[in-house]
């Protein structure tokens, strides 16, 4: 795993670290502190807490030590830091809010408890009431709840019921552009808390309204964009990413482009967030939206062990049939992986188009062959989706259903084993 965190120094924090985080203030004498001079619990004590919560404790290093620890069910209010939950996704921090912009952004933590709420805050409905924001709630990775925020700062129960050492993810379900999600804090209801541990290899998406899942829950291509119907963990991406068992981050706005978004008219270029130009940033549309200034970098931090780049769809909008466009998407397609490599130097990239139509991958695959030979890069790969079918129905604006990014994940994930670059994946 690329990136990791110093959790170890994290979980042996003194109390006022967890008082000042709102851990368990009226639950003192019940509290277990885990930390080096602790004397009210024993060695054999500590070391069963740590493994309650994660039985492959000892192979994820620091990960799955309790940053919270009670005798019983005891409230405890934290914020979503690095050392408390595994993100996965980008986020960012504003106004002391943690912000999940992209689709399928998350918070990851282990809890023994029975309640989770959260402060929340969503402007999804500050542009149309069809851009809410939604979230999801995974327990152990199946998708128990989704919530429709409303505008503005609100107080959330996210899970009622009884958990043991279960994996809790708080799941950003909707698109970047349409709507943004903060979370404030995290109440829980809890014995035990701890930081989700990181998996073993973690995979990065770039692409539109495809990786977005636009429309992919909607009755039919008559219905028109609405975050409703559009559910992030039902996309080809997340799907992959469960099936190999990786950490993801999905780097996706609809209508997004390499030399042009959507566009109406051939030769008519729309370059209002094209992806060489938020790819280096945590949340450029986020920022861009408010007016900050300079955009805060993204930490690639070595970057992700799989990168799988879906673009396309909207160039060919753009360059059409035109020779000429379509040799200007080639090169800066070419200059892109080159942007790529330089983020991440250690990946396997693989570069694909063909769900919604393969018009360009041509000019994909000669893109990949010429920086292969030109930089003896032999880890930049080329995949054509297999097109959507009738059969499998289409979703809002003929984009794909759930069932087509079913088969769209079986694809990519076979493809990514054939590679020999996963082991041990479901």
């Amino acid at each position: 795993m690329n990136r990791k965190y110093n959790i170890a120094m994290a979980a042996l924090a003194v109390y006022t670290a967890f008082f000042a985080a709102g851990c368990g203030k009226n639950e003192l004498p019940q509290m277990t502190e885990m930390t080096a001079s602790d004397t009210s619990a024993s060695e054999t004590e500590k070391v069963n807490a740590v493994h309650d919560i994660d039985p492959m404790a000892a192979e994820h290093g620091a990960d799955g030590l309790p940053f919270f620890y009670a005798d019983e069910n005891s409230e405890c209010t934290f914020i979503p830091t690095e050392d408390k939950v595994r993100f996965d996704g980008r986020y960012i921090r504003y106004n002391d809010i943690c912000w999940l912009s992209y689709t399928c952004s998350a918070v990851s933590f282990v809890m023994t408890g029975d309640k989770i709420t959260a402060e929340l805050v969503s402007n999804g409905g500050a542009y149309t009431n069809r851009q809410q924001g939604w979230l999801g709630v995974m327990i152990n990775g199946e998708l128990m709840n989704r919530i429709r925020l409303e505008d503005g700062e609100q107080s959330y129960v996210l899970y009622e019921g009884e958990l043991e050492n279960a994996e809790v993810t708080i799941i950003k379900l909707s698109e970047n552009q349409m709507s943004c999600t903060g979370i404030k804090s995290i109440t829980c209801n809890a014995k035990k808390l701890a930081r989700a541990a990181d998996r073993d290899i973690s995979i990065e998406f770039i692409g539109d309204s495809i990786t977005c899942g636009y429309g992919n829950e909607a009755d039919g291509p008559s219905e028109r964009f609405d975050t409703d119907y559009q559910n992030g963990a039902a996309t080809y991406g997340f799907y992959t990413a469960q099936a190999l068992d990786a950490d993801w981050s999905m780097v996706s706005i609809s209508g997004m482009g390499l030399i042009s978004d959507y566009t109406d008219t051939v030769g008519v270029k729309e370059d209002y967030l094209l992806a060489g130009d938020i790819y280096d940033y945590a949340d450029a549309n986020f920022e861009q939206r408010r007016g900050i200034e300079p955009l805060t970098p993204w930490d690639f931090d070595g970057g992700s062990d799989i990168i799988v780049i879906n673009l396309g769809t909207n160039d060919y909008s753009y360059t059409g049939r035109n020779e000429g466009l379509q040799d200007e998407f080639y090169m800066a397609y070419y200059d892109f992986i080159g942007h790529i490599r330089e983020k991440n130097p250690y990946s396997e990239i693989i570069c694909t188009m063909g769900i919604m139509g393969a018009e360009l991958f041509g000019q994909i695959e000669q893109a990949v062959g010429d920086y292969s030979e030109d930089n003896s890069d032999e880890h930049i790969h080329a995949m054509k989706f297999d097109y959507q079918s009738e059969e499998d129905g289409y979703g809002a604006d003929y984009h794909p259903t759930v069932r087509t990014h079913q088969k769209a994940a079986e694809q990519l994930t076979e493809y990514i084993k054939s590679l020999g670059i996963v082991q041990n994946s479901h």
